[in-house]
């Protein structure tokens, strides 16, 4: 039997179906056979049918129960015992729904007769012809019978679900906390293509369910749960090749013209013509199948169809295609005939206008001029051929040979298509540019062929390793390519790819195997000024990813419940939760700050639209009356315009009316906005109405970045006083602001009816605009001024610069609005990574109706913001941006903190009381910095987090890890749940009880160190490299040493390294080279890679490694001279000397590492940064930090990178946290003995094994080893564990040492030699009780310089809902900001507790305060001689005046 599955082209799948891998493993030997007469019988039964619904037979009633019997028990084998109905149903599957009034139950079930109460599927039968997808109002909920099914399935616990009305069969899969799918056979189709009823009775047939377990019909859709992205990722593929191939041809009707046609267009814009090409493709494919368009006129499918312009251009010779231009201007033509419309007596289509298809947006496409207008400026369109436009239609119609149904296709599935095609755009190359084959994840490398011709000049060697590096091929596969003479028919091939230059093809025939080809073949060399894609790296480097629709629909309803129900947050029983009214509804105010393809917006659009027409029939069952526009009026005759009663046209005016009155949107990417505005477009479509007007609600900019409160603008404060004296262009701004709202006002009252409507829309959203034009300006030039300024006296010079010229454009002066743009300008790009000026946006001014309005703010905020480690935002946002969220997002809270968490906090800002939001984050939000520079201070500010759901496996195969965080703004008398289950609490963790969050303790500083951050493999030597260059030059001793990283540590039995390593330490270039041989290894080996530059000629490395490249880039000088190594730097910290201490070892513990495990090395090698090292720690130490009291505050405080990964042990959140017991010399001694015995034992066995720390603890925590040798450590252990709960004085409680199963790590290794859970907790709650003693005695002692200051997120004139449930902050930290008195204090403070001269980094690490204020507080300092600066930035240092040293 054929292993093909072409009748999945005959069924409608939405949603995640059967993956074709899991079909061929189910069904090797393909569909099962039917048993004889099966196919007559029914083919009968249904024309029998089919007859009496046409005729409206007067027994249809029962014909049709006759008929879905037949198929039931005929064809699927069900049988009375499995198959029960009526009284029979199993009990427990009637679902009550009281917010709707209704309840729900199957019509049959299908069980297996040895187990009767355990449904396997449930059933729903419908009249004949019913429409499955249409909006019914049945029992009073207007739903789909398919909605209906799904609620019924997950409110019950089941997952899939049968639906018909005798033609449609459709099977639905609803699993909880996943996306629904939907697989739809028609009746018609089993007669006509038998394997359509083949594949029905395959995969519903009664031995689906009854069958072996792993072969069963759920079991089959879970294993396709890995290859769920397949799909889109492949879809997503072919559009990116066909983007690829329309650049190309663009490029070549370019330079038919001479290459002066598109010599005026940003290459930005070349993408992005492209990528709304294959957009409006989409949206007309969609629309056709959907009935929205002609499809079946007569004119439109011969002249305008794009259905069925594929079939047409696939039945013509390819030659003939490749010569002939004729469907290009059709699809111009489709384009201006959706946008325009036609009012023909022969073809009528409204217009749907919109910026989509839009033809004076990418006037080129039509062989006109920027700037022309396409109502009367002639088309001449560009040469594109119909191969090429086959190519794009190919690869948006088919996938893997099937015909793609866009009715099957969610909008959410064809947003992530074409959200992966974000972080791309074009350029054009300078010189001639080959296109060569590479590695999956790189794309298109590209290479200039001089740059090849000098490789391959410098010897083959060269150029494989040239090669090698741009396209990460390996060598073996290069080399071939190199080594292969290409035939004729190759070098004819790239004759053509040459145009026809013979010169060119034999310069390029040495290289013609390591070219990629197009898709006809041709080799790609582009020639000068010729266009190209290139990768981008934003939105990747951003961290932003598309959200599943399982994720959206979850989050979407948890937090708009609080918004839409009066209830969720009073506290009330859910069957007393009152909806909202329909007016209440139309004037909530949801947004997503990072909304991407719009996936949470088309999920709100769809969930409160749903709401809205419950709200409507609410109201009509009281006597009233609906507009079209949503109004509910009292009387009949007040109504111009009813409300159509029709179900399916009630959800899409909801929708409509939801989409342009309710959601906002905000996107990095321009490109972004348009994909959510044909998200909501193909969401919310109707038949004869225009595109709903979005622009003034989906915006582009950054987030992050920008005033969120008006009066920060109008004082020119980040913090303003808020004293009420405005200055001219503060007069200025408020009244634009005024006239805006008013604009919008009138904007959103607009009823659609045709497309004037949306052009009066138009015009509005512009006059509004423009009225804020200065204001924006202003705003921008302030931003970029605080972004740009560290030091105050700079800052406030600039904002008084801003402020005169403000005054003075405020005043019409035409000059000062140009400064004030150039200024803007100027301060936006200060260290942009990429050089260009960002682009702020400012809450209040673009949305003036939210936060103008009482209460401003949004009602409700939800997403999936970027994710992205601490450690990379300054490299990916730039150091101003980083400080920018410091200072004024985190309110000087520093630390490493994910991106998301700034999301979080800006979030905060936005929500007016009563409020909520509802975000999805990386599982570390209630993580370390993350953590407390998110979570804590929203809580301590009277936010509530009502709902978490944290360490959520990512759906489908991706090993991340997520946490869903739901956030109230004011009192919250509800439910509280964790992961669905009820809580008294959530706290900052996550958890359902409150727990300090530790703070770092000054009694641990100057102990841990993280090793050397290299930067370089070429640094690195392996053992006879470095013993060739040691016994050549005695004296390369000195600059080479052996070098050890956590994963040599942790394998070696010895602990030793086997490589070594060239170190220069912090030494000049002069001295340096004086090393012959080790110098000229790293300027071959290291150089170059540390002096790669960016397009723009930039360094990529930071400019200091960029320019040292000889130098680690982190050197860990502290860490040296702590060991007392420091004698191989040229400079010292105060008060060492050379003849301090030198340790022989240091005791480290590897970072990442899959136990618990510390030890000793010898200290005269490099450490690499993946071990932290302890100085000066011995055998105690080893012994105190081995113990489970430390690995249980480790395994809670640790850095965690995903579900799969083990704990990273982080000197942040785990050393300098953990309290050290205070200890007596006897108490010290014994536990040293301990640690000895212990580390002894370890190290004989690692010796006599073989085998290194992670093999040996693997032993040590498995249950089935007996080993005397592992049990005598494993006693040592308990001994330890004993011990060390001694000197800590807790003698109260039962540590039970033993194999237990730990939640703290990956799933698949969860066994461990450890204390028990309930014994972990009390320990990790007297080390949170012992840390804040400890800390509270270092504040008192004056040694944390400045307190934390908490986030005021109230706004102007509101008091803000106190925190109803205790927190365990200090009672003692002050709530309002640091005087600058304080901040100079507290550097005195420092200077004069340790004497003697420190850095700035020192210092301004020790003390928590912005860097302006760090410079304002330092030079007042200096200025009164209170304090002494020496030496040079960066490496100036500062000291206590005598004076004030004695005071």
């Amino acid at each position: 039997m054929s292993r093909t599955h072409d009748w999945l082209n005959l069924v409608e799948v939405s949603g995640p179906f059967l993956a074709e891998q899991v079909l061929n493993k189910t069904l090797p030997d393909g569909l099962d056979t039917l048993q004889q007469g099966v196919a007559p019988r029914l083919r009968s039964a249904y024309n029998e049918w089919r007859d009496a619904v046409d005729t409206h037979d007067r027994d249809i009633n029962d014909l049709h129960a006759a008929w879905l019997d037949e198929v039931l028990f005929g064809v699927l084998e069900y049988d009375d015992r499995c198959l029960k109905r009526g009284q029979e149903l199993p009990v427990g599957l009637t679902v009550a729904l009281p917010e709707h009034g209704v309840g729900l139950s199957p019509d049959m079930v299908l069980v297996n007769p040895l187990k009767p109460d355990e449904p396997l599927l449930l059933i729903s039968k419908y009249d004949p012809d019913l429409d499955l997808n249409k909006t019914l109002k049945i029992d009073g909920l207007a739903a789909t019978p398919s909605e209906r099914m799904v609620t019924l399935l997950r409110r019950t616990g089941n997952v899939l679900g049968l639906v018909t009305n005798g033609e449609a069969w459709m099977l639905i899969h609803a699993p909880e906390g996943d996306v629904a799918s939907y697989t739809t056979w028609y009746a018609r189709m089993f007669g006509q293509a038998r394997d359509t009823l083949r594949a029905f009775a395959s995969l519903l047939g009664i031995h689906r369910f009854t069958g072996p377990s792993g072969e069963a019909l759920p079991s089959l859709f879970q294993q396709s749960l890995e290859h769920q992205g397949d799909v889109t990722e492949a879809l997503g593929d072919q559009v990116a090749k066909a983007i690829e191939v329309l650049m190309r041809a663009l490029d070549r009707a370019d330079q038919d013209r001479r290459r002066d046609f598109l010599r005026d267009v940003a290459p930005a814009t070349l993408y992005e013509a492209g990528l709304t090409l294959m957009m409006r493709l989409v949206f007309i494919l969609s629309a056709e199948e959907r009935g929205l368009l002609l499809l079946g006129d007569p004119i439109y499918d011969a002249h305008y169809a794009i259905s069925s312009l594929r079939f047409q251009l696939a039945g013509t010779d390819p030659a003939i295609l490749e010569r002939r231009n004729a469907a290009w201007p059709r699809m111009l033509a489709t384009f201006r005939l959706v946008h325009g419309g036609v009012d023909h007596p022969d073809m009528r289509l409204p217009a749907l206008g919109g910026s989509l298809f839009d033809p004076d947006r990418f006037p080129f496409l039509e062989g006109r001029r920027t700037g022309s207008d396409w109502h009367e400026d002639p088309a001449d369109p560009l040469p594109i051929d119909d191969r090429t436009v086959l190519l794009l239609l190919e690869a948006i119609q088919v996938l893997k040979g099937r015909n793609l149904s866009y009715l099957a296709l969610d909008v959410e599935q064809i947003g992530h298509v074409y959200e992966g095609l974000l972080d791309q755009t074009v350029g054009r190359v300078d010189g001639i540019t080959l296109q060569l084959k590479g590695a999956a994840k790189i794309g298109r490398p590209l290479i200039l062929l001089n740059v090849l011709e000098s490789a391959q000049g410098q010897g083959s060697d060269n150029l494989i390793a040239l090669l090698e590096e741009r396209t990460e091929r390996s060598a073996s596969a290069l080399q071939n390519d190199v080594s292969t003479p290409p035939d004729k028919e190759a070098a004819a091939r790239l004759l053509t790819g040459c145009r026809g230059d013979t010169a060119l093809r034999d310069r390029i025939l040495p290289f013609a195997h390591l070219l990629a080809s197009d898709p006809w073949g041709l080799p790609l060399v582009h020639h000068v000024g010729a266009i190209v894609i290139v990768h981008g790296t934003d939105r990747r480097e951003s961290g932003s990813h598309y959200t599943p629709k399982s994720l959206t629909e979850k989050i979407v309803e948890e937090t708009l419940n609080s918004v839409v129900y009066h209830g969720p947050a009073e506290g009330w029983d859910r069957h007393d939760w009152a909806l909202k009214t329909p007016a209440e509804l139309l004037d909530l105010k949801i947004c997503d700050p990072a909304m991407g393809s719009g996936a949470f917006l088309v999920q709100v659009c769809r969930w409160l639209a749903d709401r809205l027409v419950e709200a409507w029939a609410a109201e009509e069952s009281k006597g009233r009356f609906i507009d079209v526009e949503g109004h509910v009026h009292e009387c009949l005759k007040n109504v111009v315009d009813p409300l159509n009663q029709d179900p399916a046209e009630r959800a899409v005016q909801a929708r409509r009316l939801i989409a342009e009155k309710c959601l906002y949107g905000v996107d990095m990417n321009p490109l972004a906005v348009e994909l959510a505005k044909l998200s909501l477009w193909l969401t919310t479509v109707a038949n004869g109405r225009p595109f709903g007007f979005l622009d003034h609600n989906l915006r582009s900019g950054d987030s992050l970045l920008g005033i969120n409160d008006l009066e920060q603008l109008i004082e020119l404060d980040m913090k303003p006083a808020k004293s009420g004296q405005l200055r001219l262009f503060g007069r200025t701004i408020r009244k634009a602001v005024e006239e805006a709202m008013e604009l919008r006002s009138r904007l959103r009252e607009y009823p659609i009816r045709d497309i004037e409507d949306v052009k009066a829309m138009a015009r509005l959203d512009l006059a509004s605009r423009q009225s804020l034009e200065l204001p924006k300006l202003i705003a921008d030039a302030f931003v970029g001024c605080v972004l740009a300024e560290k030091k105050a006296t700079d800052l406030n010079a600039g904002i008084e610069a801003i402020a005169a010229l403000s005054d003075s454009a405020a005043g019409s002066d035409v000059g000062a609005t140009d400064a004030l743009l150039d200024v803007a300008l100027r301060d936006l790009a200060k260290n942009d990574p990429h050089g260009k000026p960002r682009r702020p946006f400012h809450w209040p001014l673009e949305f003036p109706e939210v936060f103008g309005r009482e209460n401003g703010g949004f009602d409700a905020i939800v997403g999936n913001p970027p994710f992205l480690g601490g450690q990379r935002i300054t490299g990916v946002k730039g150091i101003a941006y980083r400080d920018w969220m410091l200072s004024y997002l985190a309110d000087g809270r520093r630390g490493s903190a994910n991106l998301v968490a700034y999301f979080f906090l800006r979030a905060a800002q936005l929500l007016r009381e009563q409020g909520g939001f509802g975000l999805l984050a990386v599982d570390t939000i209630s993580e370390g910095d993350t953590r407390q520079v998110a979570l804590e201070p929203m809580l301590q500010n009277g936010l509530v987090i009502h709902t978490a759901y944290p360490s959520e496996k990512w759906p489908g195969s991706a090993a991340v890890v997520t946490s869903r965080v739901h956030v109230h703004n004011g009192d919250w008398l509800g439910e509280k749940r964790i992961s669905g289950k009820l809580v008294p609490h959530v706290s900052a963790f996550l958890s359902d009880h409150e727990e300090w969050s530790p703070k770092r303790l000054k009694e641990n500083e100057a102990a841990a160190f993280q090793g050397s951050i290299v930067l370089g493999s070429g640094f690195v030597l392996n053992e006879n490299e470095a013993i060739e260059m040691l016994n050549s030059d005695y004296g390369n001793t000195e600059v080479i040493f052996p070098y050890i990283n956590g994963q040599e540590f942790n394998s070696a039995p010895d602990q030793m390294s086997r490589r070594w390593i060239i170190n220069f330490g912090d030494w000049p270039e002069e001295r340096a080279q004086k090393y012959i041989q080790p110098w000229e290894w790293i300027e071959k080996n290291v150089k170059p890679g540390r002096q790669k530059r960016k397009s723009n000629g930039e360094f990529k490395q930071r400019k200091p490694r960029a320019l040292k490249w000889w130098q680690f880039a982190e050197k860990s000088v502290g860490l040296y001279h702590a060991i007392g190594e420091g004698d191989h730097f040229e400079e010292h910290p105060e008060k060492w000397s050379l003849s301090d201490r030198k340790t022989g070892q240091v005791m480290v513990r590897a970072i990442n590492s899959k136990h618990h495990t510390f030890g000793f090395i010898n200290s005269k090698q490099v450490i690499d940064q993946t071990l932290n090292a302890f100085a000066n720690y011995g055998k105690y130490e080893y012994a105190l930090l081995s113990s489970e009291i430390h690995a249980s505050w480790y395994y809670k405080h640790c850095a965690r990178l995903g579900a799969s990964a083990y704990p990273r042990y982080t000197q942040s959140d785990v050393f300098l946290t953990f309290c050290q017991p205070k200890i007596n010399a006897a108490s010290r001694a014994e536990i040293e003995n301990i640690g000895n015995e212990l580390y002894s034992c370890r190290s004989n066995f690692m010796t006599n094994k073989g085998c290194g720390l992670t093999k040996l603890f693997n032993l040590e925590n498995d249950p089935d080893i007996y080993d005397s040798k592992i049990c005598e450590i494993r006693n040592i252990n308990v001994k330890l564990t004993k011990a060390v709960s001694k000197v800590y004085r807790w003698n109260d409680f039962h540590f039970d040492l033993d194999f237990h199963e730990v939640s703290y790590l990956p799933q698949n290794d969860r066994i461990r030699f450890t204390i028990s859970d309930e014994a972990r907790r009390e320990v990790l709650q007297r080390l949170a009780d012992l840390n804040r003693k400890r800390y509270q005695d270092e504040v008192d002692q004056g040694l944390h310089g400045e307190f934390e200051t908490k986030k005021k997120f109230a706004k102007a004139g509101k008091t803000k809902a106190e925190a109803k449930t205790p927190t365990l902050e200090l009672d003692l930290l002050e709530l309002r900001a640091p005087s600058s008195n304080q901040k100079k204090e507290a550097i005195l403070n420092f200077l004069r507790s340790r004497g003697g001269r420190h850095g700035k980094v020192n210092i301004f690490g020790a003390i928590r305060m912005t860097r302006s204020e760090w410079f304002e507080a330092i030079d007042e300092l200096i200025s009164e001689g209170h304090v002494s600066r020496h030496g040079e930035a960066p490496q100036e240092t500062y000291s206590i005046s005598e004076s004030d040293l004695n005071d």
